[in-house]
């Protein structure tokens, strides 16, 4: 049990090093405040940030937000969920994360549009949440729970905090069943991912645990024209990033974005959606 306990604070610190560190400089400045897949129509034409703010549509609009529901936003980076449920929803949200620049960036952004009456931010470590039982309407994750280094314990969390009929909303990037150990290393190392589930890995923990699926879609096609137009955006401002986080860096990014971009084209890497109730 220590042992485990060690495991995941060490996994939960070199995740928030690799989130406060360069990353921060292609995030911020590449995806925006909104870092996060995007749900194309037309990737040949249509850029990420329009893709990003339809993901955040097809999520959310099958959920049947009301005002004033308390929403718990897990790995909320720079906070663009909150403020997009709280400004079209009137939702309550508390935006949680372990990265400190993200949060803070996510506290300014928030201040700037004049939501600090819906939305506030918190650090917060999924594997153990602060939060008393029965507390939210819903918790809700996009691409974040491949950083977890217990799975099922996030999973158990999250029905804890839910308050009963309360429901989970999330997204995944998932490596699919019968992916080569060897490239498994390499799709993990670029976002310092402990492990990735495929699907059904998620369908038989969420009912294992009391949830009730609601909606499961793939939206795998998805993966390969978001990673393939940050690559795009990462080469065109080359010189620039170089200059801000050494040619290696920019060298080790772009050969791993497109290795995600070709995994996700073999159909290696997926994305899925899912709304459980608990």
């Amino acid at each position: 049990m220590a042992e485990a306990a060690q495991n995941i604070r060490d996994i939960v610190e070199t995740t928030k090093a690799y989130y406060d560190g360069p990353a921060d400089e292609i995030y911020r400045d590449i995806w925006g405040e909104n870092v996060h897949i995007g749900y194309f129509e037309d990737p040949k034409t249509e850029d990420l940030q329009t893709a990003m703010h339809r993901s955040n549509v097809k999520q959310a609009d099958p959920v049947n937000l009301q005002p004033g529901e308390l929403i718990l936003d897990v790995g909320c980076g720079y906070g663009a969920l909150a403020r997009f449920l709280a400004k079209n929803y009137g939702t309550r949200v508390l935006a949680t994360n372990i990265s400190d620049k993200e949060l803070d960036w996510g506290r300014e952004l928030t201040q700037q549009e004049g939501l600090e009456d819906k939305v506030s931010f918190e650090w917060a470590d999924f594997h153990d949440l602060q939060y008393d039982k029965d507390t939210f309407d819903y918790y809700w994750s996009q691409e974040a729970f491949l950083h977890a280094v217990d799975k099922r314990k996030v999973l158990d969390e999250a029905h804890r905090v839910l308050k009963p009929g309360g429901k989970l909303v999330m997204t995944d990037l998932l490596v699919r069943d019968g992916t080569p150990d060897e490239d498994r290393e390499i799709i993990y190392s670029r976002v310092n991912s402990p492990d990735m589930w495929d699907g059904h890995h998620y369908v038989e923990a969420l009912k294992d645990i009391g949830f009730t699926i609601e909606r499961h879609e793939d939206w795998s096609s998805n993966v390969a024209p978001t990673y393939g137009w940050v690559r795009s955006q990462l080469e065109t401002r080359r010189d620039e990033f170089e200059q801000r986080i050494c040619k290696e860096r920019v060298d080790d990014t772009s050969q791993k974005l497109q290795y995600w971009v070709d995994s996700a084209n073999a159909g290696k890497i997926g994305w899925e959606y899912f709304i459980a109730r608990k």
